[in-house]
């Protein structure tokens, strides 16, 4: 540069030489004075003028040249290092931005990675997570929350969101510095909501949302309230006329004749409890997992004749048919036994005098095998069919006490068929009799 910057000078600084010597030639030509002498002057003042003139403009112009030049060398060495080598003292200069731009790139990429990072743990998270500001103004939400209030909430202020007094009584708590814990529930899905300040030094920059669904535990919680209130209820019942009955006998208020009659009640809520308690530990390990497999392969039309044969003696005039295909499959026999026996005897027990309860038995493909039981008696309203496999539930409670029913044989059912991933189907209508269809793997 140093080179480029001596050939300019001495380019615009030979001319104004050679112009000068000229006029002074003029001056000193002949030596005379008076007006020859201002004459002369005027000369050299003109060309002195015409001189520093085109000296000006000339270094302007070079001036204008070369700044352009170095602005475009800068920009190459910002952008890349392609052609600096010709100007020598920017070399170092390049190597320092040139350093500085790999720092930036590596830092720039190690925030990408762990951006992304962030982002993938945080948007594939079961959970709801929101982060805002001081303000409540929503600077980060993942897909779980999208899922809760929808999309396009980034930007908007928490409290838009969801307008329950409880949420944002637990936001102003949280951005005021406490940490908060509510209940909440929207979409029919109940939710338990963490809120966590944020803090900069003393000072709260912001807070922490955590949706975590309990929607399951908060079922299941509530199911076992209410399998434990109905448990309590069936035993009282028949305890209390083992109790009652006993009791009589023990204090010599009954009578001689009515002793056996006493016993044979006594013997039969005896029966009803063992039969609930059985159920109730059933249930239990199906819940627990503890359900014990122990598969063997057996003729299933054969032991659907053994639980048929032995419902026989109670089904009165109610006629109790076996039908389809024979074949073998390998299953727990006992659960097989207590399903086939839940289905056919609930076929019984809510049919109509000199009625018909049909079995059929079908092998499908894929190893899948079908148990249809049928029956032509009183029927399901079709608002108790969602409810008819739950625990101790009854579409017809008069007709339940006649029976005796403990309430939890098609609940047994279903879980037997969830256990070997099957599936249950309910044809029913009121007066026109019930099919239950189940399906099952081996």
């Amino acid at each position: 540069m140093r080179k480029r910057i001596y050939s300019i000078i001495i380019w615009v600084a030979l001319p104004c030489v050679l112009i000068l010597a000229v006029a002074l030639t003029y001056l000193f030509y002949d030596g005379t004075g008076g007006d020859e002498l201002v004459a002369y002057l005027a000369v050299v003042i003109s060309a002195g003028i015409a001189v520093t003139l085109i000296v000006l403009i000339t270094a302007n112009y070079a001036a204008r040249k070369l700044s352009d030049e170095i602005t475009v060398s800068l920009e190459k060495i910002v952008l890349s290092n392609d052609n600096i080598s010709k100007y020598d003292e920017l070399v170092p200069l390049a190597g320092r931005i040139e350093n500085q731009k790999q720092n930036i790139r590596a830092r720039i990429d190690e925030l990408t990675n762990r951006t992304d990072t962030i982002e993938a743990i945080t948007g594939n998270m079961q959970e709801g997570l929101i982060l805002i500001d001081s303000d409540g103004t929503i600077l980060s939400a993942n897909n779980s929350v999208h899922q809760i209030f929808g999309e396009n909430i980034e930007n908007r202020n928490v409290m838009h969101i969801y307008r329950e007094e409880i949420f944002q009584n637990a936001v102003n708590r949280c951005i005021a510095g406490e940490n908060a814990e509510i209940q909440m529930q929207r979409n029919e899905r109940i939710y338990t909501v963490f809120f966590s300040p944020v803090y900069s030094k003393r000072d709260t920059r912001g807070a922490v949302i955590l949706f975590h669904d309990t929607t399951e535990r908060y079922r299941a919680e509530k199911q076992r309230r209410e399998f434990t209130a109905n448990v309590s209820h069936e035993l009282k019942t028949p305890l209390t006329t083992i109790s009652a009955l006993s009791e009589m006998i023990e204090q010599g208020m009954a009578k001689e004749d009515d002793i056996k009659g006493f016993a044979g009640r006594i013997t039969e809520q005896s029966g009803r409890l063992l039969v609930l308690i059985d159920d109730i530990i059933r249930l239990s390990e199906f819940d627990e997992g503890r359900g014990n497999r122990e598969d063997t392969v057996f003729d299933l039309w054969e032991l659907a004749e053994t639980v048929i044969n032995a419902l026989r003696d109670n089904a009165g005039s109610v006629e109790i048919q076996l039908t389809g295909e024979r074949f073998s499959i390998s299953a727990n026999h006992r659960m097989i036994d207590e399903l086939l026996y839940n289905l056919i005897d609930n076929g019984v027990k809510y049919n109509n005098e000199n009625g018909k309860v049909t079995v059929e038995l079908t092998r499908k493909e894929s190893g899948m095998y079908r148990i249809n039981v049928s029956d032509t008696g009183i029927g399901i309203r079709e608002e108790h069919h969602p409810h008819v496999f739950e625990r101790f539930y009854r579409a017809d409670k008069s007709r339940s006490k006649k029976t005796g029913g403990t309430g939890l044989g098609l609940s047994i059912v279903k879980h037997i068929t969830e256990y070997y991933n099957g599936n249950l189907e309910l044809e029913s209508a009121e007066g026109l009799g019930t099919t239950v269809t189940c399906y099952l793997r081996d």
